[in-house]
């Protein structure tokens, strides 16, 4: 299986701390986040991954060629103007064919073995339950993606699809969540994995704080 990681994004949730490096590059316990994610892609053994990029793009370029040009196979989707989710996954994934493939952001992070995407196929959603006093993103019903019922689980940032997503698609910038994945779940067709794990969406100073302990 490929893979494809989200790393245009600005990081302003983050303020200063993204002001001159990537949100991807941003450390925990020592290691840049997107270096956990790749660690884990090589050792599941996924054959080729790529990253698109925008913001300080050549900064997470030289990096991961640095750290894992010899480990997996690397290609870097470059964005000369940020084309939102969707629009990335669209051109990142242009040689894909139509086999599934892992979507993953890379300011996530979590305890997850990887191997289990392998596992999956499209179109799966990866989600935990909202914390207490959270809002969520869906509910499930059925193991299935419900917009309907009350909203108590989150999307965790993973997801296995394939091309056929984009079929009825005519923009270059679009979202991947409300202009893709929220029109298959309309239609109860997007399935929802429930993960039992330890998970963070490393969006804000506090969380980085937090996992830095």
């Amino acid at each position: 299986m490929k893979a494809m990681i989200l790393a245009a994004g600005f990081g302003k949730r983050l303020g200063a701390l993204t002001k001159e490096r990537p949100k991807p590059l941003l450390e925990i316990k020592g290691k840049p986040l997107i270096d956990y994610h790749l660690e884990k892609l090589v050792s599941a053994g996924f054959e080729s991954v790529v990253v698109n990029v925008h913001y300080l793009g050549n900064d997470i370029i030289n990096h991961v060629k640095n750290q894992f040009s010899d480990k997996i196979n690397l290609v870097f989707s470059h964005e000369e103007e940020i084309l939102g989710t969707g629009g990335g996954i669209l051109k990142g994934t242009s040689n894909f064919g139509a086999e599934d493939f892992l979507v993953l952001n890379s300011d996530i992070f979590s305890d997850f073995d990887y191997k289990e995407f392998l596992k999956k196929k499209s179109n799966t959603l990866f989600a935990v339950e909202a914390r207490a006093g959270a809002s969520g993103d869906f509910a499930v019903k059925e193991g299935l993606v419900d917009l309907e019922d009350e909203k108590d689980f989150i999307w965790t940032g993973f997801s296995v699809v394939n091309r056929s997503i984009f079929k009825n698609i005519t923009e270059t910038k679009f979202h991947y969540w409300h202009d893709c994945l929220k029109k298959i779940a309309q239609t109860k067709k997007l399935h929802a994995e429930i993960l039992d794990i330890n998970w963070y969406d490393v969006g804000n100073p506090e969380t980085l704080t937090e996992l830095n302990k």
